[in-house]
Order: structure tokens, then C-alpha cells, then sequence
């Protein structure tokens, strides 16, 4: 894939890893365009970028991903890369006493029915672009949960599979999107900041590793601590359990 010249659609661009995403990728010479939900921010963030957009959106509420679809119609029809990076935890034990089934309806929502939602909207946009791409950032997790965010655990074992059904089904239709799955280790973000770790990842290492294999056309991403996961995962799934419950302190 090239890294230049595209025009990008980043999730959850505000802060962590999307933002740097964002910074990285508009300084190689693609047109970004930046979603999450907080407007005033997502506005000092672009305007600190040449050339990059921003739409304010909640991407579980279906009808301001129609706005978005719509402005993204009139205002970057070139769009060709959609990264799909937003999402939303909570971190807790099971039968504490916390409401484990409010954390899991809108982890669910947000994680892995948006992204459905997302995918089949802006699929045939894609498709009608040179070179596109759908980038979908999942986790380490989706090897072996993390019981100190057991529902979040969940829903990216959930997207993980749905990439492969999608991976499978654009294969068999022949289309030309190129499907890259971001296998995210434990990252130093706001996002993970109720996680107690010494073994966090810098989230410009991994938008650098992201980069490093799309030039590669390598279709699962998987840097730092989430490839040894794998390879444990592969070989004894108890020892891959064990991996990530002792990095967060479970």
C-alpha cells in the first residue's frame, strides 16, 4: 500500500493513538479527515495539521453517521482509506458488584456493531476509489481476554472475527479493498489509563510499526507485545491467559 496521497478517514482521532495516527499520516501527504465526538478538540487538533478535516460524530448513533456519510459525499469524495480506531472500555472485575451488562452494551455498540455500521456505508465508496483500504484496530485481547476488562475482552474477539468474515467475503467477490487488521498491544493512552502497567506501548511506535507493514501489504499487525502473545497464544492458550492477566495486574 502507499502511504502518500491518500485520503483517510480516522476514528477516534482525538486523542491516543488516532491522533497520532492523524499527525503521522497527514505529514506523509494524505488528506485526513478526523472523527470522534468531541468537536472543540478534534477542531484544535486538525487545525494544528495542514490540510486535514474534522467532523464531530458519534459513531454508535446511526443518524450522525448518515450526516457523516453524507458530508463526506460532498466535502472528500476521493476518500480510498478508512481506519476504523475508536473504541471504549471499561475496566473492572466480573461480580464486584458493577453493571457488567451496562459496560457491555455500549462497549458492544461502540466496538463492533459501529464498525459493521461503518464498513457497509462507506464499503461502496471505497470500492469505486483507486487503491482503497479498510484498516480496523483490534487487540491483543482477542488471543486471550483481559479479566480486568472482561466485556471490552469480548467485543474485539467479536470484531476480530467479523474481519475474517469480511476478509473472506471481499476475497470472494474480487474486491479491490485491501483489509489490514491492527492487532494493538496495551498502549500508553487516555484510553488505557485505568489499566495499571509498566509494560505499555508508545503509541507512535505502534503508528510506526502500522506504517511500516502497510508498505509491506502485511494484512495482520500485530507490534510489539501482541506478536509474542500470538505466538503463546498458538502454542499453549493457558500461557497466553496468563500473559495478559499478569501485564494488568489481574
Amino acid at each position: 500500500m502507499n502511504i502518500s496521497g491518500n485520503t483517510i478517514l480516522i476514528t477516534g482521532a482525538g486523542t491516543g493513538m488516532g491522533l497520532i495516527a492523524a499527525k503521522v499520516l497527514a505529514a506523509r501527504g494524505n488528506r485526513v479527515i478526523m472523527v470522534a465526538r468531541d468537536a472543540e478538540r478534534l477542531r484544535r487538533e486538525a487545525e494544528a495539521l495542514p490540510g486535514t478535516l474534522a467532523y464531530a460524530c458519534d459513531i454508535a448513533d446511526a443518524g450522525q453517521v448518515d450526516g457523516l456519510l453524507d458530508w463526506v459525499r460532498g466535502n472528500a469524495p476521493e476518500l480510498n482509506v478508512l481506519f476504523l480506531n475508536a473504541g471504549v472500555t471499561h475496566t473492572y472485575r466480573l461480580f464486584d458488584g458493577t453493571d457488567a451488562a451496562r459496560n457491555a452494551r455500549l462497549e458492544m455498540l461502540v466496538n463492533f456493531v459501529s464498525a459493521v455500521d461503518l464498513t457497509h456505508r462507506f464499503l461502496p465508496l471505497l470500492e469505486s476509489r483507486p487503491n482503497p483500504a479498510l484498516i480496523v484496530t483490534t487487540s491483543g485481547v482477542v488471543y486471550a481476554p483481559d479479566t480486568t476488562n472482561p466485556t471490552y475482552s469480548a467485543t474485539k474477539a467479536a470484531l476480530h472475527s467479523y474481519v475474517q468474515s469480511m476478509r473472506y467475503r471481499l476475497k470472494q467477490v474480487d474486491s479491490p479493498v485491501r483489509l489490514f487488521e491492527l492487532v494493538s498491544p496495551l498502549v500508553d493512552t487516555p484510553f488505557a489509563s485505568g489499566v495499571k502497567s509498566d509494560a505499555k506501548a508508545k503509541p507512535e511506535t505502534v503508528i510506526a510499526e502500522l506504517l511500516r507493514a502497510l508498505e509491506e501489504d502485511t494484512f495482520d499487525i500485530r507490534p510489539g507485545s501482541s506478536q509474542a502473545l500470538y505466538e503463546a497464544w498458538r502454542a499453549d492458550p493457558e500461557k497466553a491467559a496468563a500473559m495478559v492477566n499478569e501485564v494488568t495486574g489481574a
